[in-house]
């Protein structure tokens, strides 16, 4: 389902009995290959990296992300959708944006209590993962952010993107998304980061993001144009107004957005939820 708007388009997926199964495996594969660079920086340093965890030696990633409490979860699967949507889907009409790399690595609250509760788990404690004391405070920073680029390789074009992800639908939640979207940066804090992530690998690929990406935040992001994204993943959707096909708004920007930019909204609308969550991250050999 789509609306649109001057400046503005929502976008709907909703699961309906259960036409998101023929596409689960690939969700789990994208999920857990978005995450495959958190593990990367939570090894970093740790292992001999000819022969990494070999022969019983602890690996400092397991259990990740599987015993982070769910609202962390949920936070992963809100920003992966976004990326999924906007490279397979397309936004603002053009189907050739990029995501070179997601940023859970920079969740240093939650590696620091991985840490605590591997240890635990080792000494035979058990784990609650969802108990109120195992919430962490969430990442802060863009949520995703992706880009297009010329035939030259410069970045024209820059998309950020907040997502939320809640098992019921908060009118708060969604208006300090709007809130937060609309803060006048025309540099965005994620370029930084994924300039910073991508120093880690020496492929050609990342070598060629880390260097468009630099001159884009020396002085390129004043000449790229920018768009903002909303990513709203969702438990359940409208039933009593049957006229309502969203929790977002659909005819205009919500009220509390003022940013002045394009502006792309996704919803992504669950039966269920929880079960997706637990079949991604809580489900996985790796995880």
């Amino acid at each position: 389902m789509q609306a649109y708007t001057k400046g503005y388009r929502l976008r709907v997926w909703r699961e309906v009995s259960a036409n998101l199964a023929p596409l689960r495996d690939e969700l789990i594969a994208y999920a857990q290959e978005a995450l495959d660079d958190a593990r990367f920086k939570i090894r970093q340093g740790l292992a001999d990296e000819l022969s990494p965890f070999a022969d019983g030696e602890e690996d400092p990633a397991a259990n990740y992300p599987a015993v982070l409490h769910r609202v962390t979860l949920q936070g992963y699967l809100g920003e992966t959708l976004a990326g999924l949507a906007i490279e397979h889907f397309g936004a603002f009409g053009k189907s050739d944006w990029h995501v070179p790399a997601f940023l859970f690595r920079f969740h240093n609250t939650e590696f620091e209590h991985l840490d605590l509760i591997n240890e635990h788990l080792l000494e035979g404690e058990t784990h609650d993962a969802d108990a109120e004391a195992e919430q962490r405070p969430g990442r802060t920073g863009d949520d995703a952010i992706a880009f297009r680029i010329d035939e030259s390789g410069k970045i024209t074009h820059v998309l950020t993107i907040e997502a939320k992800c809640l098992t019921i639908s908060n009118t708060g939640t969604i208006r300090k998304a709007h809130e937060k979207l609309s803060v006048p940066q025309q540099r965005p804090s994620g370029i930084r980061e994924l300039v910073n992530l991508l120093s880690d690998y020496d492929t050609p690929e990342a070598e060629a993001w880390q260097a468009r990406l630099l001159a884009l935040w020396k002085t390129g992001y004043k000449e790229a144009n920018r768009y903002d994204g909303l990513a709203y993943a969702v438990g359940h959707w409208p039933v009593k107004d049957k006229t309502k096909i969203s929790w977002l708004p659909s005819a205009a920007p919500h009220e509390a957005y003022t940013g002045g930019r394009p502006l792309e909204a996704m919803e992504f609308q669950f039966e269920d939820l929880n079960g997706l969550v637990d079949q991604l991250y809580r489900s996985q050999a790796n995880g």
